[in-house]
């Protein structure tokens, strides 16, 4: 990784994400993942693991920032694990299968697919003016929230993303969990499903070396510096940063990549 001019972008980009983002319960993968394939010129395997690495140390800062806090809930966490965790594998050997013998554009229409969803989530809350400090939309319904979390485990394996956007997604809706409950315990959920996809990333894609190759000693460093931003973030941005503006910025960042998966898509098909 040569600090270049596109290198420094990125790694502003990727510090900026962990910050501004992680109050929300959001990992930052659905844009670390377009971040490490488009302006860092990864190969589509390269950049999913890369971004799973990411979201992992984002997890880590922000459950701990979440639990001093005393936000969220391990119980609920750890029953979703046992959902989630399939879904990761479900999600790599499904991601594997459609590289190898189809084409990576399938992960950018499903990638596609799930910005598009969490990109109407969010404009929604802004629509309805929902408080990020509000009670639970509704009551826990363990079949819909699990079925969730193994989606949410299943994009994890899939695009390299955290599944946080989903994760919390279906605490608010279906788990029974205020907002800020919601967050922390998706950061618990993705801290301890998205090992399982790293894992099974290096396992079956074998594409370790090529991510060292890429990233070297810089970017062996950069995960612990995102941990420590995104500590940060989940303690102190959420005090400063209005709500409505960070997800006012996030819908702007994830429409770009939106339009990058359109774009690439379009020029395939047609």
């Amino acid at each position: 990784m040569k600090l270049e001019p596109s290198t420094i972008l990125a790694l502003f980009l990727i510090c900026s994400t962990a910050v501004i983002f992680s109050p929300l319960g959001l990992g930052g993968g659905i844009i670390f993942m377009p971040i490490l394939h488009y302006i860092m010129d990864w190969n589509i395997k390269t950049a999913i693991l890369g971004s799973l690495i990411l979201v992992w140390s984002v997890a880590l800062g922000s459950q701990f920032a979440h639990n001093k806090g005393g936000y969220g809930d391990i119980n609920i966490a750890k029953k979703g694990i046992f959902f989630g965790i399939p879904g990761a594998i479900t999600g790599t050997v499904l991601g594997f299968l459609l590289i190898e013998y189809i084409n990576d554009i399938t992960i950018k229409i499903f990638a596609l697919f799930i910005v598009s969803w969490i990109c109407y989530k969010a404009l929604l809350r802004i629509i309805s003016k929902e408080d990020i400090t509000g009670e639970a939309i509704g009551e826990m319904n363990e079949k819909y929230w699990l079925t969730g979390i193994f989606f949410g485990g299943m994009s994890s394996g899939l695009l390299g993303i955290g599944g946080g956007g989903i994760f919390v997604t279906m605490n608010r809706n279906y788990g029974g969990l205020d907002t800020k409950s919601s967050a922390g315990t998706a950061f618990m959920l993705a801290a301890m499903i998205v090992p399982t996809a790293i894992i099974s990333h290096i396992l079956i894609d074998g594409n370790a070396s090529n991510l060292l190759d890429e990233a070297t000693i810089i970017g062996v460093l950069v995960p612990i510096l995102v941990m420590f931003l995104a500590f940060t973030g989940a303690k102190y941005a959420i005090k400063y940063l209005p709500v409505k503006i960070i997800t006012i910025l996030f819908i702007i960042i994830i429409s770009i990549s939106m339009l990058k998966y359109i774009q690439e898509i379009t020029a395939i098909m047609l």
